[in-house]
């Protein structure tokens, strides 16, 4: 019997198995001689049995070493739940899927070649171009063009309708200055703005205005920018040397300044609020000593007139030849009264009235109300104010 281990093959025969072995590079090289490889699939080869080998006479046996016997166990008691159970159904095994077959290149390579009818080369070369296959550029189409045109307007005419709405918006929102309000307590017939950043010119526009009346029995209101916008009164913007306790109640929101035309003479006048009637009396008051003075300039005094003499002569003569008789008697001139406020009544309200030396009003002033003050020329012109001050309280 021979025991000896096979000897392993010899490179030789490594060298005759590899002919056996297929692979890629080999079939390329079957077509590029214009053979077809054999895809008939390797059969395996029976290995030749190796000699049976005698066996050896067996060992003697070992005797058994015997065991203590075990205790016998109770015998177990079945429930009636397990003896009323009913036996387990089989299990059922899931019919076991066969493997899909694989997918090698040699498969396609041959399956592409039947279905084509193409070359070894051509198939090759078909291969290669796919591998690498190279962009294609489209062309611009031309109905994009109008869609992206429409909306670049519509964008356009939406900014400019919303730039229209924001200036008109803006426009309406923009703060609004008012004009300095003008306010008389009388109805005026005319408007006229003077001006002069002093005392003396503005007493220099008054002047100027009266120059140039308004219509007869008409009224003009004089304003200035200054007693619009600060609040002041004409008659504060004169600055006259009054007591100060009438300045500081008088109230420029209802006074005013202004020239009326009675019977062909325009003379100026003024409309005084007051907070107080009786501290304003006692400033007039006190102001009489100075006030014709210091309005002098829009209340001149009259020209002088020659004064009026009351005087009777008489004249007794007789002519002789020898002797002349003469008798002559005669009265002094009467004296004239001091210029002078007066208390008096006009149009059934008290006034005090300055008349100068021949009884002409020069200066006048009286209250219509406890609130009102009015200064004037004359009784004619202090009556026209007191009727248009009425019917501006009715309306």
């Amino acid at each position: 019997m021979d025991t000896q281990p096979i000897s392993p093959p010899t490179p030789s025969n490594d060298e005759s198995l590899k002919k056996y072995i297929r692979t890629f590079a080999g079939d390329m090289e079957i077509v590029k001689k214009g053979g077809i490889p054999d895809l008939k699939p390797l059969e395996a080869t029976p290995r030749p049995l190796p000699t049976p080998v005698e066996k050896s006479a067996p060992p003697p046996p070992v005797e058994p070493v015997s065991e203590p016997p075990k205790p016998q166990e109770p015998p177990q008691t079945k429930s009636p739940a397990s003896i009323l159970r009913p036996p387990k159904p089989p299990l059922s095994r899931m019919p076991e899927e066969e493997p899909a077959p694989l997918e090698t290149y040699t498969n396609d390579f041959l399956q592409r070649v039947k279905d084509t009818h193409a070359s070894t080369a051509t198939v090759l070369a078909a291969e290669e171009d796919a591998g690498t296959p190279e962009k294609v550029q489209k062309a611009p189409s031309h109905g994009s063009v109008l869609p992206i045109t429409a909306g670049v307007l519509l964008l356009l005419f939406g900014g400019l309708g919303v730039y229209i709405a924001y200036t008109h918006y803006a426009a309406k929102m923009r703060p609004v200055t008012l004009a300095p309000s003008i306010s008389a307590p009388i109805f005026v017939d005319e408007e006229e703005k003077i001006s002069g950043e002093t005392p003396g010119a503005l007493l220099e526009a008054i002047t100027q205005s009266i120059t140039h009346p308004p219509a007869q029995n008409a009224v003009r209101l004089l304003y200035t920018d200054l007693a619009t916008t600060t609040g002041n009164s004409v008659f504060s913007a004169l600055q006259f040397p009054a007591p100060g306790i009438l300045l500081r109640n008088i109230n420029a929101a209802q006074s005013m300044a202004g020239i009326v035309n009675i019977g062909g003479m325009a003379t100026p006048f003024f409309i005084l609020s007051v907070t107080s009637y009786s501290d304003t009396f006692a400033g007039m008051l006190s102001w009489e000593a100075t006030m014709p003075g210091d309005l002098s300039t829009l209340f001149p005094p009259y020209p002088p007139t020659a004064p009026t003499t009351m005087a009777t002569t008489t004249a007794l003569a007789t002519t002789t030849q020898r002797t002349k008789t003469k008798g002559a008697t005669s009265t002094p001139s009467t004296l004239l009264p001091l210029a002078s406020f007066h208390d008096e009544v006009v149009s059934n309200h008290d006034v005090r009235i300055y008349r100068d030396a021949a009884g002409q009003s020069v200066l006048m002033y009286g209250y219509w109300n406890k609130t009102t003050l009015v200064i004037a020329r004359d009784p004619a012109a202090f009556t026209e104010i007191l009727r248009r001050l009425a019917t501006s309280h009715t309306q």
